[in-house]
C-alpha cells in the first residue's frame, strides 16, 4: 500500500514540517507520495539544502489542479551522486511503472491503466528532457561531439520513443488492447537497447569526464526540471 500525504487541506505553514516529518519516518528505500495544489518547487530546494544526497524526487502528475510527487529515501546517503546511478535509478523506476500498467490493461482495469500510463508517459518524457536539455549539452561541451557520437544516436531514438508514447496513450484512452500490445512491445524493445547503451556507454563516459561538482549539478538540475 502506497503511503500518500495529501496536504491540500492543511494550513500552509504546517505543510513543510509535516512533509519533512513524514520523510524522516521513512526507512531506506521507502517512499511516500506528496499530493499538493501547486508545484512544490520551493520544497524541492529545501530538500536539496537540508537532505542533500538522501532523497529522490520523482514527479507523477504536474497540474494544473493537482501535483503529485514520489519522495523516496535513498538506501545510501551520498551527496556525490553519479549520473549513472541517478538516471539508472529512474530507468528501473519507469520499468516498474510499465509493468504495473501492463498488468492493469491486461486485467481490464482501465482507470488504473490510464493513471499508470500517464505516470509513465510523464516520467519518460521528463527523463528524455533531462538528457536532452541538461546531460547531452554538458557531454557535448566536454567532448566536442555534437553531430556524431552517442548523443546524436540517443536523440534520434528519443524521437521514435516519443512517437510510441503518443500511440500508447491514444490506445489506452480508447481501450484498444491490441494496439496497446503492439505498441508497448515495440517500445519495450527499443528501450531495452536504448537504456543499455546509455547505462554502459553514455552515462559512464559522462561520469568519467565530469568533475564531482559537475556531476552533482547535473542531478540537482535534473531534479528541478
Amino acid at each position: 500500500m502506497e503511503k500518500i500525504l495529501d496536504v491540500r487541506e492543511m494550513v500552509p505553514k504546517e505543510r513543510h514540517p509535516m512533509i519533512f516529518n513524514t520523510f524522516k519516518g521513512l526507512g531506506p528505500g521507502e517512499y511516500f507520495i506528496l499530493v499538493n495544489d501547486h508545484e512544490p518547487k520551493p520544497l524541492l530546494y529545501q530538500f536539496q539544502n537540508e537532505h542533500d544526497g538522501e532523497f529522490d524526487w520523482w514527479p507523477l502528475e504536474q497540474g494544473p489542479q493537482v501535483w503529485r510527487v514520489a519522495i523516496a529515501k535513498r538506501t545510501v546517503k551520498d551527496p556525490n551522486r553519479t549520473v549513472t546511478e541517478y538516471l539508472q535509478t529512474d530507468h528501473r523506476r519507469l520499468d516498474a511503472i510499465m509493468e504495473r500498467y501492463q498488468d492493469a490493461y491486461k486485467g481490464g482495469r482501465w482507470d488504473d491503466a490510464s493513471k499508470g500510463f500517464r505516470e509513465f508517459n510523464l516520467g519518460l518524457r521528463r527523463h528524455i528532457q533531462i538528457e536532452e536539455e541538461i546531460l547531452f549539452p554538458a557531454f557535448e561541451e566536454k567532448t566536442g561531439m555534437r553531430d556524431a557520437g552517442p548523443t546524436f544516436v540517443m536523440r534520434m531514438e528519443h524521437t521514435e520513443i516519443k512517437g510510441l508514447l503518443e500511440r500508447i496513450l491514444n490506445a489506452t484512452d480508447s481501450k484498444n488492447a491490441s494496439q496497446i500490445t503492439e505498441s508497448t512491445h515495440a517500445l519495450i524493445n527499443i528501450l531495452g537497447d536504448h537504456n543499455m547503451k546509455e547505462e554502459h556507454i553514455l552515462y559512464p563516459e559522462s561520469d568519467g569526464i565530469f568533475s564531482d561538482y559537475e556531476r552533482v549539478q547535473v542531478v540537482k538540475k535534473a531534479q528541478a526540471l
